[in-house]
């Protein structure tokens, strides 16, 4: 939990930076050569940025475990992960928390409907998250590896749900509450994020098909990222301003389903420990 967490945390402190960096790019070109210059230069930042890293892990990381064992993916291993109760109980877990993720982008458009601030004053809800995420992250993945996994991560559901349902709820909200509330949804959001695939290994999935593990969980539990922008873009189509509350009690009730999803996982663990404590006992 701590890897994967301090992992994660290291993506929030590197994205805080490529933020700032692109943002003084934006700033320093525009003034000179328009918003299209500034955008190009954005562009081209990213562009070398991946060209670089491409080479740098070309050149500088290896991975010699298919050729040690001379295995290759075989479509098998798919059809065993989705057999694995496992696999389904992580991708919902996953699609619950990633829910989130998706959706505290709304925060920004709903704060400039409701509130009156202007889009760039907005804008830095999201950018703030990233100044989060290593706190959630990494402090998430030392409380797992002390506390357990499901604890922390009831905490994160609990956290994300209570406040996504008072911004949705609680009328007549003020600018600064509203801010500590989104601090608060992100603090369970990457208290989260970073613990989901350290589960895997004590849920009994061999190490040898762990990747295609990885592969299957997220390909389902990723699919917010399809579903949510689509269903958000009909209830605000379809409701205007008051969509917005709307669609936030909809993922406050996902939040509801991540809880329970962790309590069918913490009975499936019981179940392995006393599969495998008969085992013991009967050897």
């Amino acid at each position: 939990s701590k890897a994967y967490g301090f992992m994660e945390g290291g993506r929030g402190i590197i994205n805080a930076v490529h933020l700032a960096i692109t943002l003084a790019i934006f700033n320093f070109l525009s003034k000179t050569a328009g918003n299209l210059g500034g955008l190009n230069g954005v562009i081209t930042f990213y562009s070398v940025i991946v060209i670089l890293l491409g080479i740098l892990v070309f050149f500088l990381m290896t991975d010699n475990t298919t050729a040690a064992t001379g295995e290759k993916f075989n479509f098998k291993q798919v059809i065993t992960v989705i057999k694995m109760p496992a696999i389904w109980i992580l991708s919902l877990i996953l699609c619950c928390t990633y829910t989130m993720n998706i959706s505290f982008y709304y925060f920004t458009p709903y704060a400039t409907s409701s509130f009156g601030i202007t889009a760039p004053a907005s804008s830095i809800l999201s950018f703030f998250s990233q100044y989060i995420r290593p706190v959630g992250s990494m402090g998430g993945g030392i409380l797992a590896d002390r506390l357990g996994r499901s604890k922390v991560m009831f905490i994160g559901f609990f956290l994300m749900g209570v406040s996504t349902f008072i911004i949705a709820l609680l009328p007549n909200m003020s600018v600064p509450f509203f801010i500590v509330v989104c601090a608060i949804i992100y603090l369970g959001m990457y208290l989260n994020y970073g613990i989901v695939f350290s589960m895997m290994e004590e849920g009994g999935i061999p190490a040898s098909v762990a990747g295609t593990a990885i592969g299957v969980v997220c390909t389902l539990g990723y699919l917010p990222e399809v579903i949510c922008p689509t269903l958000a873009g009909h209830v605000l189509d379809t409701y205007t301003e008051l969509g917005y509350k709307y669609y936030f009690i909809g993922v406050g009730i996902v939040m509801v389903v991540g809880i329970a999803a962790l309590l069918i996982w913490n009975r499936y663990l019981a179940g392995i420990n006393k599969k495998n404590s008969k085992e013991a006992s009967a050897c």
